[in-house]
Formats: C-alpha cells, structure tokens, sequence
C-alpha cells in the first residue's frame, strides 16, 4: 500500500473523532509511551518526540490550559495517536522497523499539515521546533 493510501484512509478516520476519543488516547497515555519505547531512536526519533508533543498537547488542551488550536487540528492528532497505537496498522507493527513505516508516514503528513499549529504550541511551551522536525 502507497503512502497515498495510507494517508487517505487515515483522513477518513479523522470524521469519526469525538472528544470521547480524546479521553481515549489521554488514558491509554502508559500505553503509547510503552509503543514508543519499542522504537529504534536512532531511526525515529522525530516520530518519537512528535508523538511525545502531540500528548502533551492534547493534556494541555484537556485541561484548558492551552485553547489556540481548532477542534479539526485537535480532531487530527487524536487520529493519528490513535493510528499509532492500533494495532491494526496498514503494515503491522510486529514487522519491526519496516512496521512502523506507516506510523511514520502519517505523523509526518499530521507535523507536516499542522505545522503552524505545532509551532505556535511550541512557542507557548517554550520548545524549540528543530527538535521536532
């Protein structure tokens, strides 16, 4: 499956969220750290600390700490944090490396996408964007 499909299944997806579904993804929080730390930093460490960034944005924005972002934009990280924690991935996990590829290009396609709204998060906490793309 081409990246192009990949991309346009995980779009498809971001209809169906909800803000119970941001519930979802702050409570399995453990579990997507535990999947992140099966990763080879040294091969994706972007994806890593993206995925990293994209929680705390979302802890942020729970606890109405930080509201300078739209629904959709929220609505689209929750997919992708979602994508990266099924299991059910277009190229399973399990394959190691070449499993996380999908993973990789979708939260490229969401940094990629939302790269403003990254950015501003990113200025509020003080991070440096470097560090992220």
């Amino acid at each position: 499956m081409g990246k192009e499909s990949i991309i346009g299944n995980f779009q498809k997806s971001v209809s169906k969220i909800d803000k119970g579904k941001l519930d979802k993804v702050l409570s399995n929080e453990s579990t997507v750290m535990g999947k992140l730390k099966r990763l080879d930093p040294r091969v994706f460490i972007t994806l890593f600390r993206q995925i990293r960034l994209s929680m705390q944005l979302l802890k942020d924005y729970k606890a109405k700490r930080y509201r300078q972002i739209s629904w959709t934009s929220v609505a689209i990280i929750i997919a992708g944090v979602l994508y990266f924690l099924s299991p059910l991935d277009v190229i399973p996990d399990f394959l190691g490396v070449f499993g996380f590829t999908d993973d990789a290009i979708v939260l490229a396609f969401i940094f990629n996408s939302l790269k403003k709204e990254f950015d501003k998060y990113m200025d509020w906490r003080g991070l440096s964007p470097g560090e992220y793309a």
